[in-house]
């Protein structure tokens, strides 16, 4: 039985197609564009079934169809626009029409069609000015205050989501993903800032200096161990909560990346920025490590990828 994502041409959807086809699922993507010609080559050389269909989600019509045409009984929802502060200002309807109207097409479409279980991506965001509340961020015990439209539009969907759930009798969970970088990340026009770890791996590739705002302190989630913790949910045999952080819980820095590239490509350089310079410096903001107690404890999700493997990982991914 097919699973339907929504979102899939994003590098979290193509890293948890990746995962869904080696162990020969079959996956049916709907999303604005076609994956990239990488990916493309990639499922084909797998074991699953993949399939992509073009589609907006705030076209509910367009979701319905797609979703009855693939059978699917489980629904990862990852679309979304990942807005930073100017697209915010020139056109905050956009974002929240697929942000949250979207979200709302998808989980309707997956009430008529017979969903059993609806996963939606939720983001760490949500936390906003309560990101720093203690030494990690729990599900139960940290309130989020989220501050961007991003942020809010993922805590009203979260919301939205995990309410649909109850009254339309299907099984929803949301998960919030931390900061996630890594393998099949790429510009795709509706996520407005990239990882750090991304940005600083191509500035070390063209032999360019980094300025850091400090030392970037996160715990930082490679894309294989983020699709791995939505794959543990999608297959968990019962799930206790509708809500489940996805980290690593196992912080590391920027700087500390930083150093790994400067071992690997001595024409990089970095600093942390001075008083001066700070404005232009690439700052991720600040935020405490999430708890990963809940989905440990309820499911099999073992983050596999820490600072030393997600950047071997990362670099022989890239090609060296």
């Amino acid at each position: 039985m097919s699973i339907f994502l929504t979102g899939g041409s994003g590098f979290v959807g193509l890293n948890l197609i990746e995962q869904l086809l080696a162990r020969g699922e079959e996956v049916v993507s709907f999303s604005l564009e076609a994956p990239p010609e990488r990916a493309k080559r990639t499922f084909k050389s797998l074991a699953g079934s993949f399939t992509h269909t073009g589609g907006d989600v705030r076209d509910a019509a367009g979701v319905d169809e797609a979703l009855a045409r693939s059978g699917a009984r489980r629904v990862v929802h990852a679309a979304v626009i990942t807005a930073g502060t100017e697209r915010e200002r020139r056109d905050p309807a956009a974002i929240i029409a697929t942000n949250v109207q979207g979200t709302v097409n998808v989980l309707e479409a997956a009430r008529r069609r017979g969903v059993d279980r609806f996963i939606y991506l939720s983001s760490a965001s949500v936390y906003g000015d309560n990101a720093l509340a203690g030494e990690v961020l729990s599900e139960e015990h940290t309130a989020p205050l989220p501050t961007s439209l991003y942020a809010v539009s993922k805590y009203a969907a979260e919301g939205i989501a995990r309410r649909c759930g109850a009254i339309f009798d299907m099984q929803v969970v949301a998960a919030r993903l931390s900061a996630v970088f890594g393998r099949w990340e790429h510009d795709t026009g509706l996520r407005d800032t990239l990882s750090p770890p991304y940005l600083l791996t191509r500035m070390a590739g063209a032999g360019e200096a980094a300025v850091l705002a400090d030392e970037g302190r996160r715990d930082w989630i490679y894309g294989p161990d983020a699709a791995a913790g939505v794959v543990a949910l999608l297959d968990a045999a019962e799930l206790r909560y509708d809500l489940y952080n996805v980290g690593t819980g196992s912080p590391w820095t920027l700087r500390q990346w930083c150093e790994k590239l400067v071992a690997r490509r001595p024409a990089f350089s970095f600093r942390i920025a001075k008083r001066s310079d700070a404005e232009s410096a690439l700052d991720p903001g600040r935020r405490a490590p999430l708890s990963i107690e809940r989905i440990s404890r309820d499911t099999a999700y073992r983050p596999r990828f820490g600072l030393d493997e997600s950047f071997d990982d990362y670099l022989a991914w890239l090609g060296g």
